[in-house]
């Protein structure tokens, strides 16, 4: 592999967590300087912004005052519910103060951003970044988030006597020892018991990768089998939560024979570990074992994130004459989920790819060899303060409420490390010089040319996505020359992803017109109730070949989902093989 190297001499071990500050302040700073000399040269706007913000001050003032006099609410009307001995729910929800200062928060807040877009002939980037930043202050500005202004937790503090603060400082001293903000009861999850464990087993492994087959539910299955490539920076098991959520046991169930991958964990061993060795090592490795066991000469292939960025940059590849490493059966079809290939609009994680912060991050990177995956989790919180950080501030911290189990979030919170080899990828060469769109990208010394792909593809993207804008993922479709369906599912990033059809939750869009905008797609499409996973499976039936007998896993390694997943290494294999040996 190119430059994999492991040192087996070298000791595993808890990495120490990274001290990047995801929102330093003096980056903010730099945003918000550069937008005002461009706001500098336009001094009407400024003058007509101030005119806007005074204008709504004074209606602020007129509403409150004639609801104030109309209502005739007193400066304390406290409910205390002599029975139970403690307030009611909304004693100070209604308080005079506390809806003041919500109203002049949200007064000026939507003032803020409304300022940002008013200006004209400034580079839209440079507004982006600012927009990013103001957002994340206001959230943090929000009276909710100081206790004296927050009437839930007064009204807490009064009936627990300070107790709540108590228990709270013991959540944060615990949080701040982990170097993360608790989002769930992780007690309540274990990994192959209640959370990945549809029945499989591990049927190859190396250094990269355990192939995990799960078992046929069904007397038939198709003859052609679906390889799951999760993305490189999760754990896999975001597509097999459990039985509410589970994409792989729901696929199993329609007679499809299921393979995933279970990328490493890697430490910092691993730093020079690349893109090409995920496609190769990886990737096709797989393919390999998968023809091996079910003899089938085709294979269909399903990528998460930027794993569908790793399928079609693979099937490009593959699609092009000077491709010297062949696997032994060919990629008949790829489905790709919430995946960039376009990333000139690649959303609010543009914000991260300034200089400034690849700069920061490759330093540590370097010395660490990797970049551990709290950074990446708490750069991804950061994109959404108001529901990943705050919430959990005035819940756990100042109410004292210890945060309720919840499958999704406990995989969130399962992060990985990435090797110093793929950040630079990832970071540079993807989000910040976008050479996947431009074809400068290589894989094994050949350019990447999406447009020589002939397989059907299936592409899917979430309406509220705000790591993988639906929009960008349009863009991203049009490099394919191929027969692509394209859809857009409801919810985020995650949860429009899991999204059951037992759930009968999110619909889902399509539109067989060619469009040349995103917003005229959507304008134009139509609207369909149900899960997304049905449409699917009615565009790949016809391909996935005739019903078979369920292939027999003979040989297996271990039971799914095995021991990747649960951040061992081939070192930590080794050496419980040793042991065992040495018990014998």
């Amino acid at each position: 592999m190119s430059g994999f190297q492991l040192n087996e001499n070298s000791k595993t071990g808890n990495m120490d967590l990274f001290q990047f500050a995801v929102l330093n302040p003096q980056i903010a700073l730099l945003a918000f300087l550069r937008l005002g000399e461009k706001m500098a040269s336009q001094p009407q706007k400024i003058e007509n912004s101030q005119m806007d913000l005074l204008n709504r001050y004074l209606e602020l003032q007129k509403t409150f005052i004639q609801e104030l006099c109309e209502n005739r609410k007193s400066c304390l009307d406290l409910k205390y519910n002599e029975k139970e001995k403690k307030f009611e729910e909304d004693a100070f929800a209604n308080n005079p103060m506390m809806l003041f200062v919500r109203r002049f928060y949200e007064t000026t807040s939507s003032w803020m951003m409304d300022t940002l877009d008013s200006f004209e002939n400034i580079d839209p980037k440079i507004v982006h970044h600012a927009k990013f930043f103001m957002k994340q202050y206001i959230d943090m500005l929000s009276p909710d988030n100081f206790p004296l202004l927050n009437p839930k937790v007064l009204q807490e503090t009064l009936n627990t006597h300070g107790e709540n603060f108590k228990k709270g400082m013991e959540m944060f001293l615990d949080d701040l020892k982990n170097g993360t903000i608790t989002t769930n009861d992780k007690k309540s999850f274990a990994i192959g018991k209640n959370i990945a464990n549809t029945p499989g087993k591990v049927i190859f492994q190396n250094d990269i990768i355990e192939l995990i087959q799960y078992s046929a539910t069904t007397d038939k299955v198709f003859a052609k089998p679906i390889l799951f490539i999760p993305p490189w920076i999760n754990k896999f098991y975001i597509l097999d939560l459990n039985e509410k959520y589970s994409f792989v046991k729901w696929a199993v169930n329609q007679g499809i024979t299921v393979f995933m991958i279970s990328w490493i964990n890697p430490d910092k061993r691993y730093r020079n570990v690349s893109f090409e060795d995920y496609a190769i090592e990886g990737v096709v490795t797989a393919i390999n074992k998968i023809h091996e066991i079910t003899k089938s000469e085709s294979v269909h292939a399903l990528g998460y994130c930027v794993g569908g960025t790793l399928i079609a940059s693979l099937l490009a590849h593959l699609s092009d004459a000077r491709c010297k490493k062949r696997p032994k059966a060919n990629i008949e079809s790829a489905t790709l989920l919430t995946t960039l290939l376009d990333f000139q609009h690649a959303g609010d994680m543009s914000v991260f790819m300034t200089s400034n912060y690849l700069d920061a991050i490759s330093a540590q990177t370097a010395e660490k060899g990797v970049l551990d995956g709290n950074v990446m989790y708490n750069t991804f919180s950061a994109l959404k303060a108001k529901d990943m950080i705050w919430r959990y501030v005035i819940n756990s911290y100042m109410l004292g409420h210890k945060p309720a189990p919840h499958e999704i979030l406990f995989w969130n919170s399962d992060p990985t490390n990435l090797t110093q080899s793929m950040q630079k990828f990832l970071s540079h060469d993807l989000y910040r010089d976008n050479l996947l769109k431009t074809g400068k990208l290589k894989l094994a010394g050949v350019p990447i040319n999406l447009e020589l792909i002939k397989a059907p593809i299936y592409m899917i993207s979430m309406r509220k996505d705000h790591l993988v804008p639906w929009p960008a993922v349009f863009d991203g479709m049009k490099l394919f020359k191929s027969n692509v369906r394209f859809v857009v599912g409801g919810s985020g990033h995650v949860a429009g992803v899991v999204n059951h059809p037992d759930l009968h939750k999110y619909s889902y869009w399509i539109n067989d017109k060619v469009t040349e905008t995103a917003k005229e797609w959507f304008d134009t499409a139509r609207e369909i109730q149900g899960s997304w996973w049905n449409n699917w499976f009615e565009w790949i039936k016809p391909m996935m070949g005739k019903l078979i007998t369920p292939p027999i896993i003979k040989d297996f390694v271990r039971d799914a989902p095995g021991i990747y997943v649960k951040n061992m290494v081939p070192e930590q294999l080794a050496m419980q093989k040793s042991h065992k040996n040495g018990k014998k």
